[in-house]
């Protein structure tokens, strides 16, 4: 261990945290405390508020009898007690427990609550123990984009799992049934239902006597009352005064000046917006107030003439009331621009307006469209008895009348492959190319990440099929504080893989529960072959297990050091499939894997088409790629006429960038008109900017160009005229296929990976050393490279045949 001394005082800090000391014994209760019959978790809003459905089924709960032998509690985090506190008791709820989030009590009764009611999630590490009965509402008809459908959104795993956890999957219209399903990927892998029944939170909308009454208390009955609810533009990770909080203020200010005494414009604003300056500001307005922080907001919302919204969903819930809706998005060009939508607002059936004087008409106008064919699509099932309704079937098992259906699925084999980070590198090519090219229908197949791994990575997700799904991951790891101590000890090799697995092997199942949830599959394949806890995480599946190999791993310890033998023994003997993508590298898996283990065989399918394609556009450096030269000398140099030659493989040291450079010296020398380029995907350790250093003290600055994260590589190398490949070892070498495609002449060193390729197809293969190296370059110089012969359609139906080998 690097410093014993300093890991022990760090676990001593975290023993004063008492929440790392709940969150550390939650695994045990889950384990050890029964489930308690009589027991309801309610969770609203991530713990922040109790609104909206959350509050309505806690109303139900309270005041009807046939609940009364069951005890109820309301999870809040701490700082949003006083506030939850201070409307339950203007409601005069009784009865109703509040728990600290994430506190030990509230560890507690997330693992034995017999009911969990939730709007949104529960969190990460929680799993659902079985007996347990979990009822999810979610929070609105979506009408901005969702799950997969997010752009470059890969933070949807918690929702995922629990949406699949879920017992009953509340749907106030088909539509939203619909998307929530399809778009969260829930088809095939879940085994829960699905209940249409009205939002809980629309029932108030039947009750004019609770709306006669808030304006009496107000004293506001001769008033005409406006509720504006607009959504937040911000982002989790940008809080604060932004340019958006500057127009709304001005908007309201100006608006203010607009209207009269015998109106009032409530304002209800996402918390992220309001913060100090912006309340101070509100108050000094004449007819625009907040809402009032003792009503529950759509107990409030009901005593409104019309509604004033832009993309904000609350319109679905409002439009049941039949009262006017007025939408208001005065940013709307800007606002849509990198945001999907379900619907175009234009075919919306409520006026829009872009403007305060005609906003101030609209919401002195009468009411003049017709929304019943929107009221019949998104308001179809709500009503005065919904709460009830919901509750008594959840709750009591009791036939109200609602339509209660299973999330179907199609009866095919569910196959999950875990994808690694989705970077720009081999390993996601490679798993994109099978994706194209294997039968897509004839199994559901779901592409694993971690969130946190893959979030600069998002974009990758476009670029698979629509027919390939997703299951996005956590990662966190269940544990407790042993437990934390032994993976301490693995991480630092002071205990060994078998030592581990027995410590800990039943904690790896709950992480894979963990994960997952209840989501149901028939095989795993660890695609990515890398990462430890995924490897550890995979091989303790329930079911057939394949993990992939994709490079000499013996090589990759010796030279990296980034892999464990134990580990990777381990795994090789324990999964039922191992695959390496190519013959070269079988014999150093053999040795890993023990001589009794079959290792099969699958290479890997190239997109050939799609290269082609992308060859054919034009040299386009992103915004976001480092470029060791000026981008206008990158360009002017990729249009000459000059010789070039170009290396593609992430900056790390078994690629041999160094030994290409130095070879590349040698040539120089003897033509100062010539160009290397090197092209990496990602860095390993700041080997690009080491590599820039050696290049730059060479003399080889205008000569050299390194290029470091291109979206699109294909053009640049298609500019060039020869292909080099310099790496100590490698899986394949998948670079050389994508430069013969794109017409170059290629050499490779004569390592494992690409040696059987080459010696196939009649490639050139030169001495794994520096002088190879040389030789190899010299012979692109001289022309005398000659062309391999590949059949690639032929090459890919080859390599769907090994994998398809895998399920029979």
């Amino acid at each position: 261990m690097s410093n014993p001394f300093t890991y022990a005082n760090k676990v001593r800090k975290k023993f004063k945290d008492p929440y790392w000391v709940a969150k550390n014994k939650y695994i045990t209760y889950y384990e050890q405390l029964p489930i308690d019959e009589k027991v309801i978790l309610l969770e609203s809003q991530t713990a922040t508020k109790i609104s909206g459905n959350l509050f309505y089924i806690l109303k139900y709960l309270l005041t009807d009898e046939k609940y009364a032998g069951y005890t109820v509690y309301l999870s809040s985090w701490g700082r949003y007690v006083k506030s939850i506190t201070a409307i339950l008791e203007h409601y005069g709820f009784e009865n109703v427990n509040i728990v600290v989030y994430a506190s030990d009590d509230y560890m507690r009764l997330l693992a034995s609550a017999k009911y969990l009611i939730n709007d949104a999630t529960f969190p990460n590490y929680w799993i659902k123990k079985e007996g347990q009965v979990y009822i999810n509402t979610w929070h609105g008809t979506p009408l901005k984009a969702m799950g997969r459908k997010v752009h470059n959104d890969v933070f949807f795993g918690n929702v995922q799992k629990n949406l699949v956890n879920a017992d009953y999957l509340l749907y106030p219209n088909i539509f939203t049934k619909d998307v929530m399903i399809r778009d969260y990927m829930l088809e095939n892998i879940s085994s829960n239902s699905y209940i249409l029944c009205g939002y809980p939170r629309n029932t108030v909308f039947f009750d004019r006597d609770a709306e006669k009454k808030i304006r009496e208390e107000l004293e506001i009955t001769d008033k005409k009352i406006y509720a504006y609810m607009p959504t937040w533009r911000g982002t989790v990770d940008k809080v604060g005064v932004s340019k958006n909080d500057a127009y709304l203020m001005y908007y309201l200010c100006e608006l203010d000046k607009r209207l009269t005494d015998d109106e009032i414009f409530y304002i209800n604003i996402h918390p992220m917006a309001m913060h100090a300056k912006n309340t101070a500001e509100v108050s000094k307005l004449k007819h625009i107030k907040n809402f009032p922080a003792e009503y529950e907001t759509y107990d409030f919302l009901n005593i409104a003439d019309v509604l004033v919204t832009d993309y904000s969903s609350v319109f679905f819930d409002y439009a049941c009331t039949r009262k006017k809706v007025v939408l208001f998005p005065y940013d709307k060009d800007e606002y849509l621009c990198d945001r999907g939508m379900y619907m175009d607002m234009d075919d919306l059936p409520f006026p829009q307006v872009f403007d305060l004087d005609a906003l101030v008409d609209e919401l002195r106008s009468e009411k003049n469209y017709d929304d019943t064919e929107f009221v019949k699509t998104y308001c179809t099932w709500d009503s005065s008895n919904a709460t009830a309704q919901l509750c008594d079937r959840t709750i009591l098992g009791i036939d109200t009348g609602l339509t209660v259906g299973p999330v179907t699925g199609n009866g095919k084999e569910n196959v999950l492959i875990y994808a690694g980070n989705l970077d720009k590198n081999g390993i996601t090519t490679s798993l994109r190319s099978l994706m194209k090219n294997i039968d897509l229908d004839k199994r559901n197949y779901y592409i694993s990440f971690c969130q946190g791994k893959a979030k600069r990575h998002g974009e990758q997700l476009a670029t698979f099929s629509d027919k390939v799904n997703f299951f996005a991951v956590a990662e966190y790891f269940n544990l407790t504080a042993a437990n934390k101590t032994v993976n301490k000890l693995y991480k630092e090799h002071l205990v060994s893989t078998n030592q581990y697995i027995k410590s800990l092997g039943k904690r790896i199942e709950q992480n894979f529960l963990r994960s997952y949830g209840n989501a149901k599959f028939d095989r795993v394949i660890q695609f990515c072959g890398y990462e430890d806890e995924m490897i550890l995480l995979y091989s303790q599946f329930k079911g057939q297990k394949t993990i992939w190999v994709h490079n000499d791993m013996l090589a990759e310890i010796k030279t990296r050091s980034n892999q464990r033998k134990d580990l990777l023994e381990y795994a090789y003997h324990t999964y039922d499939n191992v695959v390496a993508v190519t013959d070269d590298i079988v014999a150093p898996t053999q040795i890993l894997a023990g001589k009794d283990k079959k290792i099969n065989i699958v290479k890997n399918t190239i997109d050939y088409k799609t290269i082609r394609a992308n060859g054919d556009l034009p040299i386009a450096l992103d915004e976001t790629t480092k470029c060791s030269v000026e981008p206008e000398k990158f360009y002017e140099i990729m249009q000459s006429d000059a010789k070039k030659f170009i290396n593609v493989g992430r900056y790390s040291p078994e690629k041999g960038h160094d030994r290409l450079i130095d070879a590349f010296y040698k040539l120089w020398q003897k033509d100062n008109s010539i160009y290397l380029i090197i092209m990496g995907g990602n860095s390993r350790a700041k080997k690009y900017e080491e590599l820039i250093e050696k290049v730059n003290g060479m003399g080889l600055t205008d000569n050299v160009i390194l290029l470091l994260a291109v979206s699109n590589p294909y053009p640049i190398i298609k500019a060039c005229d020869g292909f080099i490949l310099s790496s100590l070892y490698e899986g394949f070498g998948l670079v050389l296929a994508e430069a013969d495609i794109l017409g170059l002449p290629i050499v490779s060193t004569d390592i494992t990976g690409p040696r059987t390729f080459m010696k196939k197809y009649g490639g050139t293969l030169i001495e794994n050393s520096d002088e190879g190296v040389y030789k190899g370059l010299q012979m692109l110089y001289n022309g005398e490279i000659k062309p391999i012969n590949v059949d690639y359609e032929a090459y890919n139906q080859e390599c769907v045949a090994e994998f398809e080998k895998l399920f029979e």
